[in-house]
């Protein structure tokens, strides 16, 4: 079963594509999101939801009761993790202002308040703080935003726990056309990562505090689009990798070659990224060199306005924060299917199978392979005048091909939002 789905993975791979993405970013089930055919039509929608206006601001006011959630952890040895109830509150606003017809300055201010009933020490303030800049021009697109996302979520699949993590740094993206089919793009991402557990958390969740670091990454190439839905684009990236902590000297650098494409019709979509990554040890660190392809791809077939079906895959790498383990490579395969009832109601349902393969320092280290398998859904309600609710599940499992510590995660809970994010 597991050649299986190694094979699967690298035909799928190698034959279409997927999203790189930041580097070493565990990725929840799930499987792909409805993307927009253009960032302008996307961003002009979202100014033209703003509610008030204020001289030349408008202003879109937020607030979500989310995440009122069942969360339950079981390892397979001694150390357990409460089962818990949590929610998350949050109330703020996103303001533009539109300096021209062709650039708006945007700004987020997005607090939320995480609450825990048992671990009272792990409740905390949240959110999502951020200025943009978005320059629409003739020939030429650039948006740069800098600030702070803190939220909660799973960042390991050796530890998987809702954790709040904070990312603070400055984002740019830049696109020039160079005649009516042919592009040149840029991106950039400068991010410090923080995991925000307390030492008086157990013993598992403060290990997460040792994945601290900064990351640079650089992208640039050509993009070919004779129409908004059918693009392919090649390019390079480089990055960088710096740990906060000498615990675990991972920090790694690189260059890779970078593949992307898009092509949507009414009932056929193909989406994906690659990057065919060289990583090395920086000077002083322990990192293992890694030679080989990451990415995710997305094939749907139906109308997003009906039934829409999915097969994706992707492949990914995770920091390991295991003793004796460098990092662990992420390969999943998934099938989702999503049904619209009218313009307000959906559902959605998934599963996915794959594997977690240990990379160790040395050959003296026990190999280390757990097997993957999740399943869930959500459905999501439009209430009118930008009132969603909506209901998730999702249960997961890490099965260790020794005799390991096997790992279950399981949570359902509810989701009541205004203002459409």
């Amino acid at each position: 079963m597991r050649l299986k789905i190694q094979a699967s993975m690298i035909l799928v791979l190698f034959l279409l594509a997927g999203s790189a993405g930041a580097q070493f970013e565990y990725t929840s089930p799930g499987g792909p999101e409805e993307k927009p055919a253009s960032r302008k039509q996307a961003f002009d929608l979202e100014v033209s939801r703003a509610r008030y206006r204020l001289g030349a601001v408008y202003v879109a006011p937020w607030a979500t009761l989310r995440d009122v959630a069942y969360v339950r952890t079981l390892f397979n040895t001694g150390q357990q993790l409460p089962s818990d109830f949590t929610a998350t509150a949050g109330a703020g606003f996103r303001a533009y202002l539109r300096n021209g017809p062709k650039v708006t300055w945007s700004a987020e201010l997005l607090p939320e308040y995480v609450w825990w009933q048992k671990e009272a020490d792990r409740r905390r303030f949240d959110g999502r703080y951020k200025l943009g800049f978005h320059g629409f021009f003739n020939r030429l697109t650039v948006e740069a935003t800098a600030g702070r996302t803190q939220q909660l979520r799973i960042v390991t699949p050796e530890v998987p726990v809702l954790t709040s993590s904070r990312e603070e740094g400055v984002e740019f993206t830049t696109d020039l056309e160079l005649t009516p089919t042919f592009y040149v793009f840029t991106s950039g991402a400068f991010t410090d990562h923080t995991y925000l557990e307390n030492e008086t958390s157990s013993s598992l969740l403060t290990s997460l505090r040792l994945l601290d670091r900064r990351e640079r990454l650089l992208q640039g190439g050509l993009r070919w689009q004779p129409r908004p839905d059918l693009w392919v684009a090649l390019g390079t990236e480089s990055s960088r990798v710096d740990f906060a902590r000498a615990a675990l000297p991972r920090s790694n650098s690189g260059t890779s070659p970078l593949a992307r494409f898009r092509y949507r019709s009414r009932l056929l979509g193909l989406e994906g990224e690659l990057a065919f990554r060289s990583l090395s040890a920086r000077q002083g660190s322990d990192f293992v060199p890694y030679h080989a392809t990451t990415g995710s791809v997305a094939l749907t077939l139906g109308d997003s306005r009906h039934l829409l079906g999915s097969v994706y895959a992707n492949r990914g790498l995770v920091y390991s924060i295991t003793p004796g383990y460098a990092y662990l490579q992420d390969e999943r395969l998934g099938v989702s299917l999503r049904e619209s009832f009218g313009r307000r109601f959906s559902v959605r349902v998934f599963a996915e199978t794959g594997a977690n393969d240990f990379t160790a320092f040395t050959a003296a280290a026990p190999p280390r392979h757990d097997s993957v398998s999740s399943f869930g859904g959500d459905f999501n309600f439009d209430l009118g005048r930008d009132f969603t609710l909506g209901f998730h599940a999702l249960r997961s499992r890490f099965a260790p091909s020794d005799s390991g510590p096997g790992r279950t995660y399981t949570s359902a809970g509810l989701s009541f939002s205004f203002g459409g994010l």
